[in-house]
């Protein structure tokens, strides 16, 4: 099976900041997505650029990490690395998927009810998939 590694940036609603959504995806023979046995999705943490190590400059790289990721799983396994949509300073913040912060973006607490995390994490995944069929005529 082939591969398609690349970048995509999506909101997780409509006007909302872009995640940087890098992944490394199955696709079948017809060049359509194929099904996975596994989706591994990787949420990076704070920024550490400009250091002048490459090695730390690689493993700061979304699109890097998807391609090292979808290497170390089994065969047949998507590789999905989400960067933050937004930042405090060099400090990730996830605000969208706990949706109770302060301005710092450090969490206040969390409420499950409705799943807010999980139902982030499900839409970051199926507006990447629809910016991949749009824009780089994927089909799923």
């Amino acid at each position: 099976m082939d591969r398609w590694t690349g970048v995509v940036y999506v909101p997780l609603s409509r006007g909302g900041p872009l995640f940087r959504v890098a992944a490394s995806l199955l696709l079948s023979p017809a060049k359509t997505l194929a099904v996975p046995r596994v989706n591994a999705i990787l949420f990076t943490g704070d920024r550490v650029r400009g250091t002048g190590d490459p090695v730390i400059e690689r493993l700061s790289d979304a699109a890097h990490l998807a391609g090292v990721l979808a290497g170390k799983l089994p065969g047949e396994a998507n590789a999905w690395v989400v960067d933050a949509a937004r930042f405090a300073g060099p400090f990730a913040v996830y605000r969208e998927l706990v949706p109770t912060v302060d301005a710092a973006g450090d969490p206040k607490g969390y409420d499950p009810t409705g799943f807010p995390a999980a139902a982030g994490v499900a839409n970051i995944l199926a507006r990447s998939i629809g910016e991949l069929q749009k824009n780089h005529r994927i089909v799923a």
